[in-house]
């Protein structure tokens, strides 16, 4: 299991095979650095020491999809909770759970958009107050240097979904957070589509030939406002996807075919 993130002493694990993303999400929870999403390969695994289911319930989302139930799971974490979304439990109310212990199925929920991949959403908060958008506690963010960097702005699609395809770098360099940026700084978010994204390690990095420069949010985490077009081979596009521990590049646009390489440029900024 890798540290991906912690509030004081509560420290989020999870597993190596799993990426994950603090910044790549519209909602209100990534924007003020208080959630984080993972993408699990099979089931969603509890990512803290010990702790006790204390409520499961099933909620009616916004339909940006047509899914109309979700559910939200709360677990009670010393003096925290837990709080899980997009998550069909496995577990009952009352249950202790331990670090690594599955908690049930990734599904779609309607919170999603269309381009979206099923995680768990988790966020930690006071137990009085387990339930809101807003308020919960900080999550710092641990830099992890796993994934190539890409060099240049050339990509290789490598999988076809129905409204995206994921695409990797054909040039690669050392290792870091996010394949985009440059050694020491790396940028993880959807980029222009939720209008903002973060860069770890130093206040500024270069994407596509373009320098962007972040707010500090937490030590070695930086925000930025996101470029307004995306271009690939000249074509605009609704955005790119980049996330931590994750080696593609998610391209919101279908016209491309597997094996074909494009090159992805940026307009509308001046350096």
């Amino acid at each position: 299991m890798m540290e991906i993130g912690r509030y004081g002493d509560a420290v989020l694990k999870i597993p190596e095979s799993a990426y994950f993303s603090f910044f790549n999400s519209p909602y209100i929870g990534h924007r003020t650095g208080t959630a984080v999403d993972v993408y699990y390969e099979n089931k969603v695994l509890y990512p803290l020491e010990e702790g006790r289911v204390l409520e499961i319930r099933r909620v009616n989302p916004p339909r940006y999809i047509p899914v109309d139930e979700d559910y939200l799971m709360v677990i009670k974490y010393e003096s925290a909770c837990l709080k899980i979304l997009h998550v069909k439990p496995e577990v009952s109310v009352g249950d202790k759970v331990s670090l690594g212990d599955a908690l049930g199925e990734q599904i779609l929920s309607g919170f999603f958009r269309p381009w979206s991949d099923r995680h768990a959403h988790f966020e930690l908060r006071n137990c009085d107050d387990a339930y809101r958008a807003r308020g919960a506690y900080p999550l710092l963010p641990r830099i992890l240097k796993r994934v190539p960097l890409l060099i240049g702005n050339t990509l290789k699609i490598v999988e076809r979904k129905e409204h995206y395809v994921w695409a990797e770098p054909v040039r690669c360099g050392s290792l870091g957070m996010t394949p985009l940026g440059e050694v020491g700084a790396w940028v993880e978010g959807g980029l222009p589509h939720y209008g903002y994204g973060a860069i770890y390690g130093r206040a500024t990095a270069n994407i596509f030939g373009h320098e962007i420069r972040g707010n500090l949010m937490y030590p070695g985490v930086y925000i930025f406002s996101s470029p307004p077009k995306f271009l690939v081979d000249g074509h605009p596009i609704r955005g790119i996807g980049v996330y931590s521990n994750q080696k593609k590049i998610k391209i919101l646009d279908t016209n491309f075919s597997e094996d074909e390489e494009v090159q992805i440029t940026i307009a509308g900024i001046q350096n």
